[in-house]
C-alpha cells in the first residue's frame, strides 16, 4: 500500500532538521517506513530489529522521533500501536513534527506483514554505515587540510575510521546448541593437528598453563621489578612465534633498536652478549651469528623503538605489521612507559587505565595476543616476600584487565651459572595457576625452563 502524498511527502524531506546531512545522502524511505509499520503492526518483531538499529540510524528526523518512541515503550513492556505511539509523542510534544496520527495510521497500513522486518532493517542499517562513511571521509579530508603537522593529522584520522570499524560490527546472542556445534568443528580440528590450541612459547608447561600456547584476543602480562629479565624473555617468546612464521611486533620504549637486535642476535646464536656489544668476537662467533642471520632473514618479527607510545601509535603500528605480513603477537615494553591520552588533570592511574582497557579492546579488534611488560612496585624487594596481583604498578586496572598474569621472581644462583626465576601465573582465565621454573643465562640472554622446585617461597638472601 502506498502513503498519502502527504506522507511521503514528509518522508523525503522530514520535519525541522530532516534534511540535514543531505550532501551525499544515502537513504532509502521506503525501508524506513516499512521498518516503522512493521513494528507497529506487531510490537513482536521488535526482537529482530532493535538488535540492529538505534535511533540515529534513520535518516529522516520524523522517524527517528517515531521509533525512539515505539522502542521506549516496548522496553517498558508497553505496547505500541498507533494510539500510543501518537500519545508518547504529543507527550514529548513531537505529534505535529512527525505527521501526527495520521501519519501513524499510513506506517501501519503501508506493510502487510511483519514478516521481513529484519530485511528492512538490514536496508536501513546500510543506509546509515554508508552515510557515516561518507561523512567520515568528509571530515579526513577536512582533518587533513586543517591541520599543519602530518602527524597529528595521519592520527586524528586513524581514529576516526577506527572508531567508525568498530561501530560497524555487530553482535547478537549465540545459542548454546549452535555455539557448541561450532566448537565440536573446533576440537576435532585440533585433534587431528589441523589447527593448533594456541601459539607455542618455547616453554612446554608454560604452553600448558596457557591452554596450548598465546591466543588471539587475549592480553598477557608479565610483571617484574627491574633487572629481573622481563624483557629477554618476552623477546625470547617473540623470537619463537615469528619463528613459527606469525607476525610479530616488539615495542620497546626502554631499549633502542641496536640494543634489542645484540640480545636478539646472543639468543639466536648463544654468543656472550658482552663480547657483542664490544666487538670482541671470535671466529667461532661470527660464524655462529651468520648462521643467526639467515635463520631469521625471512623471519616475520618487527621491531619499533619509539619512545612514549600512546595506544593511537600502538594500533597504528600493529595494523602495518598485520597489512604486510598478518599479525598473532604484539610485544609493549614496557606499559608504564606508554603516554597517557587523559585529559588535563587526570592522574596517572588514570591514564595507566586508559592504557590497560584500550589493549584489551585492541588484542580482541587484532585478534591477535598482546603481551605487556609491567613493572612491579618497590614493596616487593622488601621482605623477601613474592610478588602479588597487586604489586603491578600505578593501576589496579591492569590486573582486572588481563586474561593472563604472569609474576617473575628471582631465587638465586644455580649450580650452572645460571640464575633461577619463578614465574609465578597469578592470574589465568582459562587455566591454572601456580608457579614455573626458569632459568636465565644473562651472557646469551637465553631462557629454559627448569625441574628444580620453585613452590616454596624465597628467603630474604634470594632477593635480587
Amino acid at each position: 500500500m502506498t502513503l498519502m502524498s502527504d506522507s511521503l511527502d514528509l518522508a523525503r524531506h522530514g520535519a525541522g532538521d530532516g534534511a540535514r546531512a543531505a550532501r551525499h545522502a544515502e537513504w532509502s524511505p521506503e525501508a524506513e517506513q516499512s521498518v516503522l509499520g512493521s513494528l507497529l503492526l506487531s510490537n513482536a518483531c521488535a526482537d529482530d530489529v532493535f538488535p540492529l538499529l538505534q535511533g540515529s540510524a534513520f535518516f529522516n528526523a520524523a522517524h527517528q522521533a517515531i521509533y525512539q518512541a515505539i522502542e521506549a515503550l516496548i522496553l517498558a513492556n508497553r505496547p505500541a500501536d498507533v494510539i500510543t505511539v501518537h500519545e508518547h509523542l504529543k507527550r514529548d510534544g513531537k505529534d505535529e513534527t512527525t505527521g501526527g496520527i495520521k501519519y501513524l495510521h499510513d506506517l501501519s497500513m503501508s506493510v502487510l506483514s511483519a514478516r521481513n522486518a529484519r530485511q528492512y532493517a538490514e536496508i536501513v542499517r546500510s543506509c546509515a554505515l554508508r552515510r557515516v562513511l561518507i561523512s567520515s571521509t568528509d571530515q579526513a579530508l577536512e582533518i587533513a587540510t586543517r591541520h599543519t603537522d602530518p602527524d597529528q593529522a595521519l592520527d586524528d584520522i586513524a581514529t576516526l575510521f577506527t572508531s567508525l570499524d568498530r561501530s560497524a560490527g555487530k553482535s547478537e546472542p549465540c545459542s548454546l546448541a549452535d555455539a557448541l556445534v561450532e566448537r565440536l568443528d573446533h576440537w576435532g580440528n585440533v585433534a587431528r593437528g589441523e589447527v593448533t590450541p594456541g601459539i607455542a612459547t618455547g616453554f612446554s608447561m608454560l604452553d600448558r598453563a596457557l591452554g596450548g600456547g598465546l591466543k588471539g584476543g587475549r592480553v598477557v602480562v608479565v610483571g617484574a621489578r627491574p633487572s629481573v629479565g622481563k624483557t629477554s624473555l618476552s623477546q625470547q617468546i617473540g623470537i619463537g612465534v615469528a619463528m613459527q612464521g606469525h607476525g610479530v611486533l616488539i615495542c620497546s620504549q626502554e631499549m633502542p633498536r641496536g640494543e634489542l637486535v645484540d640480545r636478539a642476535s646472543a639468543n639466536l646464536a648463544g654468543v656472550d652478549l658482552g663480547a657483542i656489544s664490544e666487538g670482541k668476537l671470535s671466529d667461532e662467533d661470527w660464524s655462529k651469528l651468520s648462521a643467526a642471520v639467515e635463520e631469521v632473514r625471512s623471519c616475520p618479527l618487527y621491531i619499533d623503538d619509539q619512545p612514549s607510545l600512546a595506544l593511537l601509535d600502538i594500533r597504528a603500528k600493529a595494523r602495518h605489521v598485520r597489512r604486510r605480513v598478518g599479525l598473532k603477537l604484539v610485544i609493549v615494553d614496557y606499559l608504564q612507559l606508554c603516554s597517557g591520552s587523559a585529559q588535563r588533570g587526570s592522574s596517572r592511574h588514570h591514564e595507566i587505565e586508559g592504557l590497560s582497557r584500550g589493549l584489551k579492546s585492541l588484542a580482541k579488534e587484532l585478534d591477535a595476543c598482546i603481551l605487556v611488560l609491567s613493572q612491579l612496585s618497590r614493596d616487593v624487594a622488601k621482605g623477601g616476600r613474592e610478588p602479588s596481583l597487586a604489586d603491578l604498578k600505578e593501576s589496579g586496572a591492569i590486573e582486572e584487565d588481563a586474561d593472563v598474569a604472569i609474576l617473575l621472581d628471582p631465587r638465586g644462583p644455580l649450580p650452572d651459572g645460571t640464575r633461577l626465576v619463578a614465574a609465578i601465573v597469578a592470574k589465568n582465565r582459562q587455566g591454572k595457576r601456580g608457579r614455573i621454573g626458569l632459568s636465565f643465562e644473562g651472557k646469551t640472554q637465553r631462557w629454559r625452563e627448569t625441574s628444580v622446585d620453585v613452590s616454596a617461597r624465597r628467603t630474604n638472601d634470594q632477593s635480587n
